[in-house]
């Protein structure tokens, strides 16, 4: 297998390209060297900025008790997440499916594509007032629940100042959602345009000024000016001594998002007045006394009879369908969050956000971008293999055998690719799920501080997570082959089945491992959901390359994607030298040594656990071998 096939649209449009680029009726997609670069600036400078945010709420997690953090991150995130999915997902995939081939709606030669796009725009400035609607509601909803707020582990403190800490934390979370919707069109101009700079730009500013203003609150906490005037503000009176105990904790989460909101819709505006065309308002179409569509009754595509409405009736009514349908997705999406706060206490929910704060940090800064092109990958490799199946302008016996000699070409392409990507996917998870999942007491004393790196439920919850995190790796490969390949709407459909199945399942086993475990049945649950779709996915990939005519004497697709048995024996006996050397250094600790003197040898013996499976594995794996080889050359030229 060519090592270059892990290059992307680059090995898309030099692999095999004379071959292709001869064959008639076949078409190959071209690279934009200057779009690269760009979205690779963008990207270098959102990831530096998330980075910096990052590194910055270490310092907040050692100031904030598990109960507070629960309360912020769980509870309060997801009524945050809710309010802000209602009033702006709809109008993004409707609006988004409604550009032209160059992504713009400034463009139009007649008073017909004119009155379209102005429709589109009112449209889109639809979202405020929706957003602000579901805003109203989740602060009434907030108000409504926060009596029943409880007092968990912090009993010396009063009830009446955890309820206003909440209540007035809960009311700047919904502030903040309204004000995030107010740039919410400014937002799907962006999207519309593929301009990734002005919202990588707004969201890395949004997301550092949001963590040092909530390390900067925790800090001010410790005044008892600064809580004294918070009590004064929610008439909570408090006795001597006990403001010294108090810690706004909650509310300075809330101001944090504050913070955000305000910082992002400011950069977003001001991107949009520097943009081409400025800022598109929404206005009332007046259309002319020459109405085309009063002369012609036949085209009634905007309007009839002189009379225009000012939105776009098909648009509005996929904002709808959106919405409606994407609220079973939301669900799924957020299960974990609202199964914690119907059934977790405040403290499990804390354990919860920390460990898959850093849990999921793999998830979010490694296995998503592979996921996302590898989803672009396999959508241009089935583009390919479905143009050159149906391809008709070719004549003759001579080119029908071109043709049908190039389709199997690109479909082994296809699934040496496919087998390739997962079984890198699947070393990932092991070195996580085997190695790293033993060190995660260290990593809390490093990055959280003493208060975590001594607590039990969270460096088992952590544990819990580097083993989901080999699930998740494997799921997200999976599926980005079937979002990918998926053409027809039964494929859609079926995924859609599979996905209500997988959610059911999960709202039957998670109250009950959540009750009886906390924290790490909730992650367990999660495991078992990742297992389920990615044994849908892998047969959804199976029958599509049997229904390519595969020849039955290939090699099994699950043979193909094994790891090789000899690496996944070292990934075993590293997890269990591992393990004992992370009992010793507990015992350690338990005879008060300092963490980092105790977890020296335990590092010793994890970097050498690491180092000898990464050299199995490019030893045995010629290709993983081969891919690597190529990308230090890459980075060398």
């Amino acid at each position: 297998m060519p090592p270059d096939r892990v290059c992307g649209h680059r090995w898309l449009c030099l692999n095999r390209k004379e071959e292709w680029a001869t064959s008639p009726g076949i078409s190959l997609p071209q690279c934009n060297p200057y779009c690269d670069e760009h979205l690779s600036k963008s990207a270098r400078f959102s990831i530096a900025l998330r980075l910096a945010s990052f590194l910055i709420t270490q310092l907040t997690f050692r100031l904030v008790s598990a109960a507070a953090l629960g309360k912020a991150s769980i509870t309060l995130e997801l009524l945050l997440g809710t309010a802000l999915f209602v009033g702006r997902e709809g109008f993004r995939l409707a609006l988004t499916k409604e550009v032209g081939d160059d992504g713009s709606l400034l463009e139009w030669k007649n008073d017909q594509q004119q009155w379209k796009s102005q429709q589109l725009t009112n449209v889109a400035w639809l979202s405020i007032p929706v957003g602000g609607a579901a805003s109203i509601f989740a602060l009434l909803l907030h108000l409504h629940n926060c009596h029943n707020i409880g007092i968990d582990a912090e009993q010396d403190i009063q009830p009446d100042y955890l309820l206003w800490d909440y209540k007035l934390a809960g009311i700047l979370y919904c502030l903040s959602s309204f004000i995030e919707t107010l740039s919410e069109p400014l937002l799907i101009r962006c999207l519309q345009q593929m301009d990734v700079a002005s919202k990588a730009k707004a969201e890395g500013a949004a997301l550092v000024m949001k963590s040092l203003s909530c390390f900067g609150c925790l800090q001010c906490s410790r005044f008892r000016w600064y809580v004294n005037n918070l009590m004064k503000l929610g008439g909570v009176s408090v006795t001597e001594g006990a403001s010294s105990k108090a810690h706004f904790s909650v509310t300075a989460f809330g101001i944090s998002h504050l913070v955000y909101a305000l910082v992002y819709t400011t950069t977003m505006y001001r991107c949009a007045r520097s943009s081409i065309g400025g800022l598109r308002w929404p206005k009332n179409i007046k259309p002319q006394m020459s109405n085309p569509y009063q002369e012609n009754k036949g085209n009634r595509g905007l309007g009839y009879q002189g009379k225009i409405s000012n939105f776009h009736g098909r648009t509005l009514y996929l904002v709808f369908v959106f919405t409606i349908g994407g609220l079973f997705k939301h669900a799924l999406t957020e299960a974990d969050k609202i199964c914690l706060t119907a059934l977790g206490s405040y403290y499990d929910q804390g354990v919860y956000a920390l460990a898959s704060s850093y849990g999921g940090l793999a998830a979010r800064l490694l296995l998503q971008p592979m996921e996302e092109n590898a989803r672009l990958l396999f959508s241009r490799q089935g583009a390919l293999v479905e143009r050159t199946s149906c391809c008709q302008s070719a004549k003759g016996k001579d080119n029908e055998t071109i043709k049908t000699r190039i389709t199997c070409n690109i479909l082994d392409e296809l699934e040496e690719t496919y087998t390739f990507l997962v079984r890198v996917v699947l070393y990932i998870g092991l070195l996580f799920a085997a190695i790293a999942s033993n060190y995660s007491s260290i990593l809390l004393y490093m990055l959280a501080g003493q208060r975590w790196g001594s607590n039990l439920e969270a460096s088992a919850a952590l544990s819990a997570f580097c083993v989901l995190t080999a699930f998740l790796a494997l799921n997200g490969i999976t599926e980005a082959f079937v979002y990918g390949i998926a053409r027809s709407a039964s494929d859609v459909g079926k995924l859609g089945v599979a996905h209500a199945v997988v959610g059911g399942a999960f709202a039957f086993i998670a109250p009950s491992l959540v009750q009886s475990h906390g924290a790490l049945g909730l992650v367990a649950a999660n495991c078992i959901s990742m297992i389920t779709r990615s044994i849908y996915s892998i047969h959804f990939a199976r029958g599509y390359f049997a229904k390519a005519s595969r020849q039955d004497s290939r090699k099994s697709i699950l043979y193909c994607i094994a790891p090789n048995w000899i690496v996944s024996t070292a990934f075993g006996a590293s997890f269990y030298i591992t393990r004992l050397s992370a009992r010793a250094y507990e015992a350690k600790i338990a005879n008060g040594r300092s963490w980092a003197v105790a977890g020296a040898h335990h590092i010793v013996v994890g970097v050498f656990s690491v180092v000898v499976t990464a050299t199995l594995t490019c030893w045995l794996e010629r290709d993983i071998r081969g891919a690597i080889m190529t990308l230090i050359k890459q980075k060398g030229v």
